[in-house]
């Protein structure tokens, strides 16, 4: 589960923001690929390969799913015996959302990679965005049986909307577009209908916040604010991963005019080469912020 934001700052540009929720502890690897001559940086997940990131060309991606039982559950698809590197995966479970959007970063406007997703029929709430335009597409699989063949039991439905600048946009996990995507209302699952809460009351306060937000650095801490005495309705998920809750593994920044990635560990590991990632050839950059930062950080860990 997770909360993605969006907001159009002057001189600036568009922002982007995300909380990353787990029920694991996260190994992440950054890494910055050259690939058919297009740099592209972006998170790698050890475990999984879920990649979401930017490129040379100022291109964002940032997901959260609405196919929200396999979200749950993708931890559990990943390879035995723990973690692995990149190179000793290549029999284990990877990932084919994360597949997906490292191909759409190859891309060089927001448009193109926008459709790469549609056309690779990719589910989830996505923010696909440079410095000048962003798109919404939400996306997913309806097995409604008026839709369902035979031939075709579930059918590919999505909608993609271009982000006015004068608005922010945030998504969690529920359709709003495609109301009939992601944790559902009409259920009799107490914990589908928890979950659905959650997701409504999650957007609700990363909305409030992110239209307060006046400096582009502060999106991150406009989505970690926890308003509710029930951590599972805030945007910053504190819950316990030894009880295989969801939590904020980290947190997201992205700022394709100054084609940076700023990563946020809380409950992860993260490895990187700094210089590397930095070095004069660069064309993409990475910074790391201090999970200190989290105002009142000791007592979240305390929780």
């Amino acid at each position: 589960m997770c909360v993605i934001a969006v907001k159009y700052f002057a001189n600036v540009g568009w922002i982007g923001s995300k909380n990353r929720d787990r029920n694991y502890q996260a190994k992440i690897e950054i890494i910055q690929s050259n690939r058919k001559g297009i740099q592209r940086l972006y998170i790698d997940d050890e475990l999984t390969r879920y990649t979401e990131g930017l490129n040379e060309y100022g291109v964002c991606i940032l997901s959260a799913s609405l196919s929200v039982k396999s979200d749950e559950k993708e931890g559990d698809k990943a390879p035995s015996g723990g973690l692995r590197s990149r190179g000793e995966r290549e029999d284990g479970y990877k990932s084919p959302d994360g597949k997906k959007i490292r191909d759409a970063l190859l891309y060089k406007t927001p448009k193109d990679a926008a459709q790469h997703l549609i056309d690779k029929e990719l589910a989830g709430c996505k923010y696909i965005f440079d410095e000048k335009d962003c798109y919404l597409l939400e996306a997913g699989f309806d097995i409604s049986k008026e839709n369902a063949t035979e031939e075709t039991p579930r059918k590919f439905v999505y909608k993609l909307v271009k982000v006015d600048k004068d608005k922010h946009s945030v998504r969690t996990n529920h359709g709003i577009l495609l109301p009939q995507l992601g944790y559902s209302k009409s259920t009799d699952d107490p914990y589908i209908r928890k979950s659905r809460k959650s997701s409504e009351m999650r957007y609700e306060y990363a909305s409030a916040s992110i239209e307060k937000t006046t400096d582009p650095m502060r999106m991150l801490d406009s989505i970690s604010e926890t308003p509710n005495a029930d951590r599972f309705m805030n945007p910053i998920r504190t819950g316990d991963i030894d009880k295989n809750e969801m939590v904020t593994t980290g947190q997201l920044l992205l700022v394709p005019k100054e084609r940076t990635l700023h990563y946020r560990p809380i409950y992860s590991a993260i490895s990187f080469t700094y210089n590397k990632l930095n070095s004069e050839e660069s064309k993409t950059f990475f910074e790391i912020i201090s999970s200190r930062k989290l105002l009142g950080f000791k007592e979240f860990r305390k929780q």
